[in-house]
């Protein structure tokens, strides 16, 4: 078991990728690595999330999985699962090179930093009343 305090330390890290992830797309960067960022936020906040309740880190970057998790805690995040969905689309598709390059929009990337932002908050609200 590990210190249940720690989950503060996942939220940093988390608050670190979403502003790198603004900062590059401020700057026109990458739109996919703008994407990326939004979901290691998303990824470390659950994560975060899942340590605050259990006492325990849970393995694996699938923002599906680690939302339906979080449901056992708070049902409500049955809310983020299609959010969660369409954010993990960009955890492998733009990390490494492929036959077909993976095109972000522009519209895409508002998307993926509006949930990012959504759901950190919602658990920042948890958190604060815990």
């Amino acid at each position: 078991m590990v210190d249940t305090t720690r989950y503060l330390e996942w939220f940093e890290m988390a608050r670190k990728d979403l502003k790198g992830a603004e900062i590059l797309f401020e700057h026109e960067v990458d739109n996919g690595l703008v994407c990326f960022h939004c979901q290691q936020a998303i990824e470390k906040y659950l994560k975060g999330f899942l340590i605050s309740q259990t006492g325990l880190l849970h393995e694996g970057h699938n923002l599906i999985k680690l939302c339906k998790k979080a449901m056992d805690f708070n049902p409500n995040f049955k809310d983020f699962l299609k959010d969660c969905a369409f954010v993990n689309a960009f955890y492998v598709e733009t990390r490494y090179p492929s036959e077909d390059p993976l095109n972000v929009t522009e519209e895409e990337v508002l998307m993926c930093l509006k949930i990012a932002k959504d759901i950190m908050e919602y658990i920042d609200d948890i958190c604060k009343n815990k």
